[in-house]
């Protein structure tokens, strides 16, 4: 196959299917339709992260970065890392972080931060966001960190903090007797999100 992807051999690159796809006159994509894809194919990039990341670390924790943004040479393209690291990450604009413990079988959300300039716009009008949400923001903002899981160490520097337990459990945990339920659970490892209505 000519111009294929070195990280999924069974497609074009990118920039092979941007190029097709203009030329074939495909121009504009309607957000409604693409909203749904795209949660959908978040909850299965971080399902697939959690299990490839268990395996990886060799079941100990580690924590996921989620990097959405808009490629700046191809209109209209949106790229998508899931990066994996052993340490918790410096929290960054741009980014959605999910801390997980294959020991346990957990999986933690640890921030969202939006583009600064998205930030800045909901900081501007406080009436139409959450309290709590925002307020995460200014503790980026004005640099205090200590909200997301870092301490100073006596040199001054930022350093993750150990006794840390401010991130939330987003893992439904499975229990010897399964409770009624009208959704199915994921497999060992994997986060099940309930559908969004």
């Amino acid at each position: 196959m000519n111009n294929q992807s070195r990280y999924d051999p069974s497609r074009k690159t990118v920039g092979a299917i941007y190029r097709d796809a203009q030329f074939s006159g495909d121009k504009q994509v309607i957000c409604g339709d693409m909203n749904y894809e795209m949660r959908k194919s978040l909850v299965d990039d971080l399902n697939e992260t959690v299990v490839k990341g268990s395996k990886d670390f060799g079941g100990r924790p580690f924590y996921i970065t989620v990097h959405e943004k808009r490629d700046l040479q191809m209109k209209n393209a949106f790229i998508r890392r899931m990066i994996k690291t052993k340490y918790r990450p410096y929290p960054e604009d741009d980014t959605l972080v999910f801390k997980v413990n294959p020991y346990t079988n957990d999986v933690y959300f640890c921030w969202e931060l939006p583009h600064r300039t998205n930030m800045l716009n909901m900081l501007a009008c406080p009436d139409l966001y959450d309290a709590a949400q925002l307020q995460k923001y200014r503790h980026w903002e004005a640099m205090r960190l200590e909200y997301f899981g870092f301490m100073k160490n006596e040199e001054g520097n930022w350093v993750s903090n150990p006794m840390y337990r401010g991130d939330t459990v987003v893992s439904a945990k499975q229990q010897d007797v399964a409770p009624v339920s009208m959704h199915v659970t994921g497999e060992r490892g994997a986060i099940d999100f309930p559908e969004a209505s």
